[in-house]
């Protein structure tokens, strides 16, 4: 007796469900959800429109496994040096924002598809939280308020973007965000400090 439960046909080949994550997530940072199309996608991969459709039934699902399988392409390299580990996360956003994550990030605001945005945090933010948190801890330790601070830095990358039209530059990471992560005052901020 044959196991009903088991597809029919040849098993999915991983390497061609994955060329249609990768195309998927290449067309959706350039083009944002409204101007992605499953076509286009396939075509991309080098797949059939068919072969598509069997492994994800339509669009918005196709996208959400591809937002969900992009988390290991976020990951800073961790090296000897924490503050160049931080720094470069740092950099890592501002140049994602600037580049290519515009779209992710408005849909996220823009609220106009709360699966979408769930994915996108899911896959997206939450990861780059955890990854500057980590590195943030590895040059402060462990101080009381380091979820807080590590969200200044995302946070103000992101809102330079909403208010300037594009993310900070590294230096400006490195001489006016670095140092409200890490608790600096300029010597002007401390007053009749000695």
């Amino acid at each position: 007796m044959e196991d009903s439960t088991r597809p029919r046909g040849r098993p999915f080949d991983p390497a061609v469900g994955e060329a249609a994550l990768q195309a998927t997530r290449s067309l959706l940072e350039e083009r944002g959800y409204a101007g992605l199309r499953v076509a286009d996608v396939a075509r991309s991969a080098g797949i059939g429109l068919g072969a598509l459709y069997r492994r994800w039934p339509d669009k918005h699902t196709l996208v959400l496994e591809a937002l969900r399988g992009a988390v290991s392409h976020q990951e800073v390299p961790q090296t000897e040096d924490p503050m160049a580990d931080l720094l470069a996360g740092l950099d890592a956003l501002a140049q994602g924002l600037a580049e290519r994550s515009k779209p992710l990030l408005a849909v996220v605001l823009s609220g106009s598809d709360p699966q979408l945005a769930a994915a996108v945090r899911e896959a997206k933010l939450v990861p780059l939280r955890q990854g500057h948190h980590d590195r943030l801890r590895r040059v402060l330790g462990d101080v009381p308020d380091l979820d807080a601070r590590a969200d200044v830095g995302p946070a103000l990358i992101i809102l330079n973007l909403l208010l300037h039209g594009r993310p900070p530059s590294a230096q400006e990471i490195r001489e006016r965000i670095v140092p409200l992560m890490l608790g600096e005052r300029e010597p002007a901020a401390r007053g009749g400090e000695d």
